[in-house]
Order: C-alpha cells, then sequence, then structure tokens
C-alpha cells in the first residue's frame, strides 16, 4: 500500500481509456454491464461470477459456478468470452487453462482446496460488506497490511516486528524482503514468529526464514538497504537533533517508539524538510555507520487506496496488463521519485560544507524499519554533523546512532521445523512454504506460527526475517464510486500536479486516520475468513 507500488498500475490507466474511448456496443451494453455487477454486492439479486483475465487480453466471466480440473488445471464453467477489443466472441460453456489466466476478479469467496491457484490470483471485489464495517466513514483510512510478523503474537497491537514484501502487489510483482527482528539475548536453540492476515487481502507466501549471525557481548550485526551485513562495536548516542518544530532530541535518542514525524504540507505533499543532527564525543572515527530506525506514516496507504479507487471496477483489466506487460511494470516510480527517500549528508570540514552520503528508503506503516548506512565521506575530529532531508509529513523516525563497523559478515540461513495454524501443526502448510514451487495462501484472520532452530544453543544470535511473496488489495465497494481514470492517468504523467491537487484531501483524512487505522485492524483471534 505505497506509493511505489501504486505506480506499478497507474501508469496503465491510459490504456483503458483508450479502450473506452473506441469500444464496441458490446462493451457498453455486455461487458461493461457484466464487469458493475461483480462489485455491487448489496444489490440482493447479485449472483457469483468469476472473471478470468488472459494472458492474450481476452476476458471471460463466468457466472454461478465453475469448477477445477486439478489433473489437467482447467477451469470449466458457463459464461461468455470477449476478446482484446471487449467485443462478445462466445456464450456457453468455457474451458480456460489457468496457466493462461493473467488475474481473476470474483464477488465470491474462493474456499476449495482444489481452487488454490484461482484464490491465488484473484482479486475479491466487495467483501469488505462483511467484514470492514468500521471503514465505512473513512474508506480510505482502513487497515491495510502485507503480512505482519510478530515474536509475540499477543503484543505489539500499533506495531509488527516485521512487515513483508510490501511493494508486492500482484504475482508479477513478487520478491523478498529482509527485516531486523531486533532481538534480545538468546537463552535456547529454538525460535519463533508468528505471521497474520489483518488486512481484507491475499497473502501469497513463498518462503519464510531465519538470517542468523552470532554475536558477542558489546556486538550487534545490521542490515543495509542493499542487503549488506555489517558486525559492528560501540555506540555514540544522538547529542542534538533540531527540526523545523526546534528540539526533537528526546524523540530520537532513544528506541521507545515515541517516534518523530511531522503533518504534510497543506499546498504540496512533495514538500521537503531538513533534519539537522550533532554526535559529540566519537573516539573511534574509523568505519563509521548510521543506524536508523524509521517507517512511513499513512500518506502512501491514503494514495494507494486513492489510485484503487480510480481504477473503480476497471482494476481486474488494469492488474491484468500490469501482469502481461513489463514496460508498463517500469513506469511505476514516478510518483516515488518525486516523494523520494530519506537523503543523508555529512558535514565536511575540509570543504566546509554538506555532502550526499547515501539515501534510505522502505515502503510500510506498520513495523519500524531497523536499517544501517555506512558512512564514507565524513571529516572531523571528535564532532559528527549529519543532515536528513525528508518528505515532510511522510516519515516517521523512531531513533538514529552511529557505530563502528568491525567487518561485513554474510548470515547463515535456517528454514523452519515446523508450522501452526492457529495453534495446531500443519505439515501441508510447511511443504508449501519450504517448496519454491509452491505458496502458503493466507486469508483475512489467518494466523501461522513458524518454529526454527538455531545451530547452537550456547550462542546468541542477531536475528533477521526473510519472507517473500506478493499480495492482492481486495477491492472495497465504497472504493468505486471515486473511479477516475483521467485522474488515474495523472498519477503517473504528471506527479508533480497531482500532490499538489491533493494535498487538501489528504489533510482531511491526515488527522483520523492513525485511529481508523488501527482500529479497523483484524483480531485473527476472533476471525476466520473460511468461517464467515
Amino acid at each position: 500500500m505505497t506509493i511505489k507500488t501504486l505506480l506499478s498500475v497507474i501508469a496503465i490507466a491510459f490504456f483503458i481509456l483508450a479502450i473506452q474511448s473506441c469500444v464496441t456496443h458490446y462493451f457498453r451494453s455486455n461487458y461493461k454491464d457484466a464487469n458493475s455487477l461483480i462489485h455491487e454486492t448489496n444489490n440482493i439479486q447479485t449472483k457469483p461470477y468469476l472473471k478470468a483475465h488472459l494472458k492474450n487480453g481476452d476476458v471471460c466471466i463466468l457466472k454461478d459456478s465453475w469448477g477445477v480440473d486439478t489433473i489437467t488445471n482447467i477451469l470449466t464453467g458457463n459464461g461468455t468470452k470477449y476478446n482484446f477489443n471487449r467485443a462478445k466472441v462466445f456464450e456457453g460453456s468455457i474451458s480456460i487453462l489457468i496457466d493462461s489466466v493473467a488475474i481473476f476478479e470474483t464477488n465470491t469467496k474462493i474456499v476449495k482446496p482444489e481452487a488454490g491457484r484461482i484464490t491465488a490470483l484473484s482479486i475479491l471485489a466487495g467483501l469488505d460488506v462483511v467484514v470492514g464495517l468500521i471503514c465505512l466513514a473513512n474508506p480510505k483510512a482502513c487497515f491495510g497490511s502485507c503480512p505482519t510478523f510478530y515474536i509475540n503474537e499477543n503484543d505489539n497491537f500499533h506495531y509488527a516486528d516485521a512487515e513483508g514484501f510490501t511493494n508486492a502487489i500482484s504475482p508479477s510483482m513478487e520478491y523478498y524482503d529482509i527485516d531486523a527482528l531486533n532481538n534480545a539475548d538468546l537463552t535456547q536453540n529454538s525460535f519463533s514468529i508468528t505471521m497474520k492476515n489483518e488486512a481484507l487481502e491475499t497473502h501469497c507466501v513463498n518462503e519464510v526464514k531465519l538470517l542468523a549471525y552470532p554475536r558477542k557481548q558489546g556486538e550487534r550485526v545490521y542490515h543495509s538497504p542493499y542487503n549488506d551485513f555489517y558486525l559492528c562495536e560501540n555506540n555514540y548516542p544522538l547529542t542534538k537533533a533540531k527540526g523545523n518544530e526546534g528540539d526533537i532530541t528526546s524523540l530520537m535518542k532513544i528506541e521507545d517508539k515515541h517516534e518523530r514525524f511531522s503533518f504534510s504540507d497543506a499546498n504540496n505533499l512533495s514538500s521537503k524538510e531538513e533534519i539537522l543532527l550533532t554526535f559529540d564525543n566519537v573516539y573511534n572515527a574509523d568505519d563509521l555507520g548510521l543506524i536508523f530506525n524509521f517507517r512511513q506514516t499513512l500518506m502512501t496507504t491514503y494514495l494507494f487506496y486513492s489510485a484503487m479507487g480510480y481504477m473503480g471496477d476497471n482494476v481486474g483489466d488494469i492488474f491484468a496488463i500490469l501482469e502481461t506487460d513489463q514496460e508498463m511494470r517500469n513506469k511505476f516510480d514516478a510518483t516515488t521519485k518525486e516523494l523520494g527517500q530519506i537523503d543523508i549528508y555529512s558535514w565536511n570540514e575540509q570543504i566546509n560544507g554538506w555532502e550526499i552520503e547515501n539515501g534510505i528508503y522502505e515502503t510500510g506503516p506498520i513495523a519500524i524499519n531497523k536499517q544501517f548506512i555506512p558512512l564514507k565521506n565524513l571529516s572531523f575530529n571528535s564532532t559528527v554533523k549529519l543532515k536528513l532531508v525528508l518528505n515532510k509529513g511522510l516519515w516517521r523516525i523512531d531513533y538514529v546512532a552511529l557505530t563502528n563497523i568491525k567487518e561485513k559478515v554474510k548470515p547463515i540461513e535456517i528454514a523452519p521445523g515446523s508450522i501452526l495454524n492457529k495453534g495446531k501443526p500443519d505439515n501441508t502448510a510447511l511443504s508449501e512454504i519450504t517448496d519454491p514451487g509452491k505458496h502458503l495462501i493466507s486469508m483475512p484472520g489467518s494466523e501461522y506460527k513458524f518454529n526454527f532452530t538455531l545451530p547452537n544453543p550456547d550462542t546468541d544470535y542477531e536475528l533477521f526475517l526473510y519472507s517473500k511473496g506478493y499480495y492482492l488489495e481486495w477491492m472495497r465497494e465504497h472504493w468505486i464510486k471515486d473511479k477516475d481514470l483521467l485522474k488515474l492517468k495523472q498519477m503517473v504523467d504528471n506527479p508533480k500536479k497531482y500532490l499538489r491537487d491533493e494535498a487538501k484531501s489528504y489533510k482531511q483524512y491526515e488527522s483520523v486516520m492513525e485511529q481508523v487505522f488501527w482500529n479497523s485492524k483484524i483480531d485473527t483471534k476472533t476471525f476466520s475468513y473460511y468461517e464467515n
């Protein structure tokens, strides 16, 4: 649910506009009407639909019932087929090879085991009328998250220990993510972490494993944005931090989850601000690096949900193009570049000026990211001065400190030994998560506990979580009324103007989003997709 991910889909809005400007009678009277019915779940006349967007551009809409032959991997049912231009070409019994499908849409639950591959490719439409009532007043503030991970599944209502593959909003965008767990000293060789689905999303998880490296007293291991790992020692606390509002040292000096953040510019969502950092008494100048704990605000969540709303009932068409066109997927970063990363500068006494060190970026408003930036351009005596340049209203910063790098290291990989599904052993889930060709499908309310065995019971380890997969956001019925493909197109073609134009609208949500967001989180102890 981020700026970076939403642009993967909004870049293709112009294609849908092109279709709608030259469509035939069939599109207006048949395809468009059937398409709308999928999303009209408050209509008691609505029947179950399954819409298959084929990789060649055709679309098949199956009505009432369908089935899957697990041997031939073929989906069959009665319905209508439309060609690339959305002209009706066939009506009756249809057989579809699932491997030929880019994405599905449906307005009904998919719960049969043999339909697992359909579930893993399906955007579910309108099911928020069942479980999303708290979001009706503020639909753009409703809770959303890719898989969330908890060391203690009963803690951290407002914070997860890790948040997996936040940018992977469709199968073609699957990737892996690494999160530092910031774990306390280990006293035994067993470790567990719980993965939850707390949102209206389908999570398709390909792999979950631990990365571990031994540490001695006084040592820590940190992870960089480029997936390098550094064994470090010493800690130089922040002496002073100054933002536009004045002294903010107390908010950034201690890892206490009391974060420094700012509110957005009411006239431009891409406005920048600066934070000045000072570290005194740095007695070892060798190989310094910056420890940086941060996450995003809900700005990117709002923008992603806005984009989904602009897609309206064309959401499946847009995602299908995203799945089949690499060039379209490559056009996703216009607004991301406009909002930007957190740029880090160091003061160089020799040139009497600031030098760029690096930038840092991680999507997601749930888990605090704990990352590390080696500093290369420092020139100082015992005081280090750094400057952060960042988008106003986009970032929450919990902690910064300096440390010395001892060496670059490589952690070992540990696969889970067992998985519990809401407290019960699940060997099927274990086989799915350890087989690279399979996915563990996690629906809203799901809760899986991964159990690991560390190699040496007498060794303390720094732990990181590796997760790989993708997720599919469910289409909220209350987003449909915001359908505006021209607005969607503007997010890519003219992001500067869009972020200026949208600033006042976001301001109306900014003050209430936090409360609505967290209060609409699904309780995995009481809710299950398969039981409702």
